[in-house]
């Protein structure tokens, strides 16, 4: 059985291999990009069960995130956005727009910790019950 996936997309290369680091070190198979522009291709074509995606790229992440949502493909993937700002009515905007979470950076240490359980807690769900 292969690992789970998730979908790093950050403007920032150093943010993007950290995170990515970690995502392998939980055990997880992690896809990355960093234009932004990847995002909807990257994942129709794997599937992820968690997108990490940057609000501030060269797209949009708003923008992104309503993309992702409304396409048949991606609309169950869950997609933690991140942001360089606190700003309560963006992180509003991002829920209504279907976030399942919306991280402030830095991070601490237990954001991926975090999204692995999120990744197993989707794929239980996902399971089919006998």
């Amino acid at each position: 059985m292969s690992s789970p996936v998730i979908l790093i997309s950050d403007d920032e290369p150093l943010i993007v291999s950290a995170l990515a680091r970690e995502g392998r070190r939980s055990g997880l198979t992690c896809i990355t990009d960093t234009t932004s522009e990847n995002v909807l291709e990257l994942a129709r074509q794997h599937r992820p069960a968690v997108i990490i995606l940057d609000i501030y790229q060269r797209l949009d992440g708003r923008d992104l995130l309503v993309q992702l949502k409304e396409d048949p493909a991606t609309r169950d993937c869950k997609v933690i956005i991140l942001s360089g700002i606190e700003d309560q009515h963006m992180r509003h905007q991002c829920f209504q727009l279907g976030a399942h979470a919306y991280e402030v950076k830095p991070f601490n240490a237990t954001f991926i910790p975090r999204v692995a359980r999120l990744v197993a807690a989707s794929a239980q769900s996902a399971a089919p019950h006998a």
